[in-house]
C-alpha cells in the first residue's frame, strides 16, 4: 500500500459522512469548481486561491502538516532539526523523490529552488520564505547571483544555515513556496490555457506521495458571474463535484477550511501628514466583528494583530485593535481627500472599503475608493503610492513569526518581513500575540478580519482534508465508486 493510500485508509472517517466505512476507490473525474481559473501553477508565483490550487496539484511539499499541525515528511526523508542554536537545518531527500518524468530531484534541484525564491529576476512575492537564510538580502537586493546559506553535501542533502536563530523554519518548508514543480499528484499541463472552460490535469504515476486516486482532476470555472446559484445547480446536475469558493453552493458543506486569509489596512504616514493619526483613529475604532460578519463573505473572525487567530491557539482575543499609547489627537485636513486603495476582483476587500469609507466619512476624512487591477495594486504597494491600503494575503505557514513575515512582507517588503521575524521567532502563542500586536503599530498596519475559502462537494466527491495550515492534499481527493483508470 502506498504512503498516501495507508493514510487516507486511517483518516478515511474524516473525509465526509457518505465516505465513513468505505475504503477510497481509484480511477475517475473530479471537476473541481474554483472562483477562476488558474493563472500560474508555479509555487513561487502562486498567490491567489485558483493558483495555489493549481501549484499543489502538480508541484510536490518538502514537509506536509497532519491533522494535529505536527510536521511529517513529504520529499524530504526526515523532519530536519535545527543544528547550531537553530541556524542550521539538514534537508535530505528522499531516494525515490522524482518528477513526473522519472527525473531524479537532487540536492541541486533544491539549491535552485531556493535560489530562484531569493533572485529579483523571479520577483515572487513568497520571498518571506527565503529572508530567513543567510545571503538572502544580499539575493534580494542585487548583490549576490547565490545565497551564501544553502550548501550543497550530497546528491540528496542540503544544508542551510539561517541569517539568525528561527527554530520554525522547518514549518517554512513546509509552506508552497519551496514545494518542487513536478512532483505533485498530477502532471503539469504543458499549458494553463483552458479548454472547454476548463484546465485537465492528468495523474502523476511517479508521484514520491504514491499515486492519487483520480485518474484525472478538472479544475473548472464555479460560476461565469459571482453566483453561488449557478455553483449549486451546476453540482446538482453532476457538472461539478466540488467547489471552492466564499459562499456555499447549495447545501452539502464540506470540512471547514482555517481562515488564514488576513485582511489588513496599510497607512502611507509620509503622504497622510498631519492627518495620519486621525486616520489611524477612525480605522482602530472599526468594529471587526462586524466587519467579518456582515463584509466576509466566507467564514470569517476579526483579527486585532497580524497574525490570524487560527494560528494563536489558546489566545483570546478581546476584538479591540489598541493603539500605541500616548498619541497625540490630530485631525485631518479640511480640504484633503484620501484614497482607499483595494485590488479589483476581491469582492470581500472592496465591501470592507466601502463600509470603512461610510466610518472615515463619520470621522471628517473624506474618502474615494480607488479599484486597480492586482498586478498594479501589488506594484503601487511596493513603490508606497497610496494614502490607505486595504491588503489581503493569503498565509500558507501556520506559525505564528512566519505569518506575520508574510503579511508583513506584502505591504512593508523585506524591511517589514524582517522585523516580524525578529519580533515573533521562537515566541509561545501568548507572547507572539503581544509581540504580534506591537508589530502592527511599528508597521502603521490595522488588522481587519481573516477569513477562508468554503467547500460544498457533490455526493461522489470525498478525501478533502485541509490541513492546520489550510492545505490540502489534491492527490487525496477521490469519487464513490472511483471510475475509468
Amino acid at each position: 500500500m502506498s504512503a498516501r493510500a495507508l493514510a487516507v485508509a486511517l483518516a478515511v472517517g474524516l473525509a465526509t459522512p457518505a465516505a465513513a466505512g468505505v475504503r477510497p476507490a481509484h480511477g475517475g473525474v473530479l471537476r473541481l469548481g474554483l472562483p477562476a481559473l488558474p493563472r500560474t501553477a508555479d509555487p513561487a508565483l502562486a498567490v491567489e486561491l485558483p493558483d495555489v490550487v493549481a501549484a499543489r496539484a502538480t508541484s510536490g511539499a518538502l514537509l506536509a502538516l497532519d491533522a494535529r499541525g505536527e510536521l511529517v515528511p513529504a520529499l524530504l526523508a526526515e523532519v530536519p532539526q535545527p543544528e547550531a542554536g537553530g541556524r542550521a537545518f539538514r534537508l535530505r531527500l528522499r531516494a525515490d523523490a522524482v518528477t513526473w518524468t522519472g527525473a531524479p530531484i537532487t540536492a541541486d534541484d533544491l539549491a535552485s529552488a531556493f535560489t530562484r525564491l531569493a533572485s529579483p529576476a523571479t520577483g515572487s512575492p513568497h520571498a518571506w520564505a527565503i529572508l530567513p537564510v543567510l545571503g538572502a538580502d544580499a539575493m534580494l537586493a542585487g548583490r549576490a547571483a547565490a545565497l551564501a546559506g544553502v550548501q550543497v553535501v550530497g546528491e540528496r542533502e542540503l544544508l542551510v544555515t539561517l541569517a539568525a536563530p528561527l527554530p520554525e523554519f522547518a514549518h517554512a518548508l513546509a509552506a508552497l513556496p519551496f514545494a518542487m514543480p513536478g512532483a505533485g499528484p498530477f502532471v503539469p499541463p504543458a499549458s494553463l490555457e483552458p479548454r472547454g472552460g476548463a484546465i485537465a490535469l492528468a495523474r502523476n504515476d511517479r508521484c514520491p506521495a504514491g499515486r492519487p486516486y483520480l485518474s484525472s482532476l478538472v479544475l473548472a470555472l464555479a460560476d461565469g458571474r459571482g453566483d453561488p446559484r449557478a455553483a449549486a445547480r451546476a453540482l446538482d446536475r453532476g457538472d461539478l463535484d466540488l467547489v471552492l469558493r466564499p459562499e456555499p453552493a447549495g447545501t452539502r458543506g464540506g470540512p471547514a477550511f482555517p481562515a488564514l486569509v488576513a485582511t489588513v489596512a496599510a497607512l502611507q504616514a509620509g503622504r497622510l501628514g498631519s492627518g495620519a493619526v486621525a486616520v489611524r483613529r477612525a480605522l482602530a475604532a472599526l468594529d471587526r466583528a462586524d466587519l467579518a460578519r456582515r463584509y466576509a463573505r466566507g467564514p470569517s473572525e476579526p483579527m486585532t494583530t497580524l497574525v490570524p487567530p487560527a494560528l494563536l491557539p489558546g489566545v483570546a482575543a478581546d476584538g479591540a485593535f489598541a493603539l500605541a499609547s500616548g498619541e497625540a489627537p490630530g485631525g485631518f485636513p479640511a480640504a484633503s481627500r484620501l484614497a482607499l486603495l483595494v485590488p479589483e476582483g476581491a469582492p470581500d476587500v472592496r465591501s470592507a472599503a466601502e463600509r470603512i469609507q461610510v466610518k472615515l466619512f463619520d470621522a471628517g476624512v473624506r474618502v474615494a475608493v480607488e479599484a486597480v487591477p492586482r498586478a498594479r495594486f501589488d506594484a503601487r504597494l511596493a513603490a508606497g503610492d497610496y494614502d490607505v491600503a486595504i491588503v489581503p494575503v493569503a498565509v500558507l505557514a501556520a506559525r505564528p513569526s512566519l505569518a506575520a513575515a508574510q503579511v508583513a512582507h506584502a505591504v512593508r517588503g523585506a524591511d517589514g518581513a524582517r522585523s516580524a521575524l525578529a519580533a515573533l521567532a521562537g515566541l509561545p502563542p501568548a507572547e507572539a500575540a503581544t509581540a504580534a500586536a506591537e508589530l502592527s503599530r511599528a508597521l502603521d498596519l490595522v488588522p481587519l478580519f481573516a477569513s477562508a475559502p468554503r467547500a460544498t462537494t457533490g455526493p461522489a466527491a470525498q478525501g478533502l482534508r485541509p490541513d492546520p495550515a489550510g492545505a490540502f492534499d489534491p492527490g487525496e481527493l477521490w469519487r464513490l465508486g472511483g471510475g475509468p483508470p
